[in-house]
């Protein structure tokens, strides 16, 4: 798309133009910038024209355009590429620099020739763009696509945390229906239920809404997308799913490795004797079905629920099918409603104008009583609807002229390709690059925000917030407009995952694939996308069918997945020197053992993720990075950071390990000169990291281990006093040995905190930090209660407590104790022997209690029958008599809460 590609390029115009010192150059550059604004204007009603029309006029000139925007991106990131590529500041090199500041004009042959380059090209763009006249394009401008103002979603607050992911609307009979299949009680026989219907029905949230209630009810549960993809990513999920309540099973087990039929056998015996859930998501064919039913124990009390838009062979394997029809216009117009109004949700529809009513009516019967379609349409109007309504005439204008433009589309694209059309350029960029994502992939909100940021898509600082912080809620902006699903929440309902359905991820490969945006290799080894793509390359199968076909390619993201059957690292490794202009490189999961030194060529790289890989070591040519602004080597072998990183001056995200594992990285360098850093995860605490900590009072989240020592302590602890912005802090210490801290600051902003070790007086300080919302504890050698120390945390979501206290006694004892708190989990307190009352009141938002390895824990505690939105009590490895008691509470006190053993 002409407006996304040009959007990109404006920005990088103006950061080259910031930083271009000759003056001949920046005339130049700044008239190209100059005539790509001029055109700007028309780019989103020429898009609009040409998707809708098919006019060859328009074809042309948006191609013309998208061309022309591609050949001077390629231009400043060659001249980028030349700038980062010389080694060292050499006399000539600083005299080249003060010359060119000066405008002297006995510049080098090498920077006249770039002169002329961008001069022709200047010549060729104002020739090619000079056509665009606004009398003969007027029509463009009929169009009534419109979008949102992108500075109100920069500066917004967020909302996802208020959003029911799950909302249904005119679905309660199936709901009911659904839940009385699930929770009946069988003989011991696999239970096959379907939930059917047209694609957007509602299927996946209707199972999805009965899912989170009944899976407590289980043994083991696990929810799985199986759409065209093959059987042993299939059952490795499923195995992985069902592992969740039990980790052990985890442990020791690399299911990349496994056959589908060891997958099978492993999944059948932990399967054996047990109550599960299993839910197979947008099944496609019988035969995926009978893979997986070869896994399953056939005598059992297994409940499968699958939902498909295949409702020919489910009639006749399963027991029972709900059918979902369009919903009724009545419900239509409330989920219209809801999803319009839920900014003001406080206020529910009450602010609704009458006067809309006729237009809404036009809407609805576009819509067909389509959930996906009349919710996606509310999404768009949450923003403006009640300040201008005349905004749902625009949005009728557009859905009639979709609809007639492209009789051939089904009503779901048509849904979203307004809805598409009306977000604003930065957006759009934002959402398209989701699309290199697998189907129903959970992409971490994290790590996506990162990547944006590495590859430009977000303007700097702005009013105060830094680059992450709007892309945050430009995020939360997708997931609204009903364009992102939410995937995994935290206890205190952020988002930490966010997938696309397959039908909007089909409809942004439509839009990449028409402009040649992306090189998309699916895990069949087809590329979807074309080969002559230019500008981003995701592989989910196989690399060498790719890879030969890259030498002259100008990519600057590369994603590679590692859901395929036969890698070829070696052809990775050869091709990467060749890839120079790449921005993203991202190699989770891969199994490459080592980077080759020519790395340190890809000096325009912004992020590199090595996460899971089998790296030992890092090539000293990682120096040569310097615009480096995000490092991921968590769950490598990486033990030490290679000397002259603490030159990466751009970098923002290091992420050396995971936060509370006790592995750690050193780094020999001085820290206190990475001015932009924001995350500093797994570092060993040696002195000097220490001391040059203070240096770095913007840190958000700060991971450091192996504490030991005074000196480190006194220093480590005036270092995080300055920290105001600190939101996630993690503390290791050194193996058996005491710490002191004394951090004077109260630590506004820290929502995280994890601990592992002996901290002196480490209750009395935790109790001073009133904005924590989770908490882990680990072999802290406590001699004092820490519950009772805690309780009035008062925005405290989530504890755990492992090996922490060596105590007998311990309880909750004021009425108002934990307010907040909705997940707690005591892990081996080897001397606990009573925990005395939980006071009626107190953890009254408890929703998961988790309590393992207490031996002489014999009683549960006095008041647990209180606990009245308790749904789950998970327990192991504890004496019988506990368990025994245990199970007897739900039943005296009539609670429904289920307990796991």
């Amino acid at each position: 798309m002409a407006e996304v590609a040009v959007e990109y390029l404006l920005s990088k115009l103006e950061v080259w133009i910031v930083n271009e010192t000759n003056k001949k150059r920046l005339d130049e550059a700044t008239q190209i910038k100059n005539e790509f604004e001029r055109i700007k204007p028309f780019l989103r009603y020429a898009d609009w024209k040409r998707l809708i029309s098919g006019d060859s006029v328009v074809e042309t000139w948006v191609l013309d355009v998208v061309d022309l925007a591609r050949e001077v991106e390629n231009l400043i990131d060659q001249d980028w590429y030349d700038r980062r590529h010389t080694t060292g500041l050499t006399l000539s090199y600083l005299w080249e620099l003060v010359g060119n500041s000066f405008n002297y004009s006995n510049v080098n042959d090498n920077n006249n020739s770039s002169v002329f380059s961008l001069t022709l090209l200047r010549k060729r763009v104002c020739e090619k763009l000079k056509g665009v006249q606004v009398k003969k394009h007027l029509s463009l401008f009929s169009s009534s696509v419109e979008a949102i103002d992108e500075r109100q979603i920069r500066n917004s607050k967020t909302f996802t945390a208020n959003l029911s992911l799950t909302h249904m609307v005119g679905r309660d009979t199936e709901v009911t229906m659904l839940k009385e299949l699930l929770l009946r009680e069988d003989v011991d026989a696999l239970h096959l239920i379907a939930v059917t219907g047209v694609g957007g029905i509602g299927k996946t949230t209707l199972a999805k809404t009965v899912y989170e209630c009944a899976k407590r009810y289980f043994d083991c549960a696990a929810w799985v997308f199986v759409s065209d993809r093959p059987a042993r990513f299939i059952l490795r999920d499923v195995f992985m799913g069902f592992s969740e309540k039990w980790p052990e099973m985890m442990h020791g087990n690399n299911f990349n490795e496994m056959d589908e039929k060891e997958l099978a056998r492993r999944i059948f015996d932990f399967l054996d004797g047990k109550k599960f859930l299993l839910v197979l998501d947008d099944l496609d064919a019988l035969s995926t079905l009978e893979d997986v039913k070869c896994a399953l124990p056939q005598r059992c009390r297994g409940k499968v629920l699958m939902t498909t838009q295949s409702s020919g062979f489910t009639s006749v394997i399963c027991k029972h099918v709900v059918h979902l029809e369009p919903l009724l216009p009545k419900d239509a117009l409330e989920l219209l409603q809801s999803r319009a109004c839920f900014q003001h949700h406080d206020l529910g529809v009450a602010l609704w104008p009458s006067s809309v009513e006729p237009v809404v009516q036009k809407i609805l019967q576009i819509c067909e009583g389509l959930p996906i379609a009349v919710a996606t349409v509310g999404a768009m109007l949450s923003k403006s609807l009640l300040k201008e309504p005349r905004v749902l005439d625009s949005i009728f204008c557009m859905l009639k002229e979709a609809k007639e433009g492209r009789p051939q589309s089904s009503l779901i694209q048509i849904i979203f390709m307004v809805s598409y059309f009306s977000l604003p350029p930065t957006l759009k960029c934002c959402f398209l690059y989701c699309g290199l994502f697998p189907s129903h992939y959970e992409i971490p909100c994290k790590r996506l925000i990162r990547i944006w940021v590495a590859e430009g898509f977000i303007a700097t600082e702005l009013l105060g917030m830094t680059q992450e912080e709007i892309a945050k809620n430009l995020l939360d902006e997708l997931i609204q407009r009903n364009l992102f699903e939410v995937g995994r929440l935290g206890a205190n309902g952020e988002v930490i995952s966010c997938k696309l359905l397959c039908l909007i991820r089909n409809f942004i490969i439509e839009v990449l694939n028409k402009d040649h945006f992306c090189i998309l290799s699916d895990s069949g080894g087809r590329n979807i996308c074309p080969l002559e793509a230019t500008r981003m390359l995701s592989i989910h199968g196989q690399i060498k069918n790719v890879f030969p076909s890259l030498n002259s390619k100008p990519i600057r993201s590369m994603l590679l997945f590692s859901e395929n059957e036969q890698w070829t690292p070696s052809v990775l490794l050869n091709s990467l020197c060749n890839i120079r202009f790449l921005h993203v490189l991202e190699l989770k999961q891969i199994p490459i053992g080592a980077l080759p030194d020519e790395i340190g060529n890809l000096v325009l790289l912004h992020y590199l993720g090595l996460r899971g890989t089998g790296i030992c070591n890092l090539p000293s040519t990682l120096q040569n990075l310097r615009d480096l602004q995000t490092l991921d080597i968590r769950d490598t072998y990486v033990r030490a950071l290679p000397s002259g990183f603490d030159g990466l001056k751009m970098l923002r995200h290091v992420l050396l390990a995971d936060s509370f594992s006790k592995r750690v990285v050193k780094l020999e360098g001085n820290i206190m000169f990475l001015k932009d850093l924001q995350t500093l995860a797994g570092i060993k605490l040696t002195e000097h990291i220490a001391t040059e900590l203070k240096y770095l009072p913007q840190l958000v989240k700060l991971s450091v281990g192996e504490i030991e020592g005074r000196g480190n302590c006194s220093q480590f602890s005036e270092s995080v006093s300055l920290m105001k912005n600190l939101n996630s802090l993690t503390i290791n210490c050194a193996w058996r040995k005491k710490i002191h801290l004394q951090i004077s600051n109260p630590l506004e902003n820290l929502e995280k905190l994890r601990v592992g070790g002996w901290v002196e007086d480490l209750l009395s300080w935790v109790c001073t930090l009133k904005s924590l919302k989770y908490l882990y504890l680990r072999d802290n050698m406590l001699v004092s209660d820490p519950i009772s120390a805690l309780q009035h945390l008062p925005n405290l979501t989530l504890l755990s407590l492992q090996n922490v206290y060596r105590g007998k006694q311990m309880c909750c004892d004021d009425v108002s104790g934990f307010p907040k708190l909705k997940k707690l989990s005591i892990h081996n307190f080897e001397e606990l022997e009573e925990w005395t009352k939980i006071e009626d009141g107190a953890m009254a938002r408890l929703e998961i209690l988790i309590i393992t390895k207490c031996p002489k824990l014999r009683l549960p505690p006095k008041g647990l029958q209180n606990l009245t939105n308790l749904q789950m009590l998970q327990m192991k490895d504890m004496p019988t008599e506990f368990v025994t008691e245990v199970r007897e509470i739900p039943r005296r006190a009539g609670l429904d809460f289920v307990v796991v053993c």
